[in-house]
């Protein structure tokens, strides 16, 4: 009987290390914050000014009137840590920034947009400037 014992203790052994590895499949975490108002405002910003530098760096016409975002400083944040003094003053100047792209889409106002992003970012949430900084437009680029 022992052998036998010995037996069912080992396949339970077995069966369960197996299940355990189908039960846990691997996960990348792409955005680790839960998803706010802000957040979601700054992922769906980056998307559309990756086209934009796209489309600036091959010389393609540019909209008029192409960005519509949302004040930055009006969204719900992911916790009350990002509510800073700076973010509505740096807000209203982005917005501004916007204003102006979208009046005279040009490269340089276009890098005044990035510029924004990254003062605000420097003093608040520097997490993203590897991202924002990708942004840019150099000269040396055209």
């Amino acid at each position: 009987m022992n052998n036998n014992t010995f037996l069912i203790c080992l396949s339970i052994f077995f069966l369960s290390c197996n299940n355990n590895s189908k039960s846990k499949p691997s996960q990348v975490v792409i955005d680790p914050n839960p998803t706010s108002e802000m957040a979601d405002l700054m992922r769906k910003m980056t998307q559309e000014l990756k086209q934009v530098k796209l489309k600036l760096e091959s010389n393609e016409n540019i909209d008029k009137n192409l960005f519509q975002f949302a004040l930055i400083h009006k969204q719900h944040v992911t916790d009350s840590s990002f509510n800073k003094p700076h973010i509505k003053p740096m807000s209203l100047s982005f917005g501004y920034a916007i204003d102006n792209f979208n009046t005279d889409p040009t490269t340089t106002n276009y890098n005044i947009i990035i510029n924004n992003c990254k003062s605000c970012h420097q003093l608040s949430c520097q997490g993203p400037l590897m991202i924002i900084n990708k942004l840019s437009i150099t000269e040396n680029q055209l």
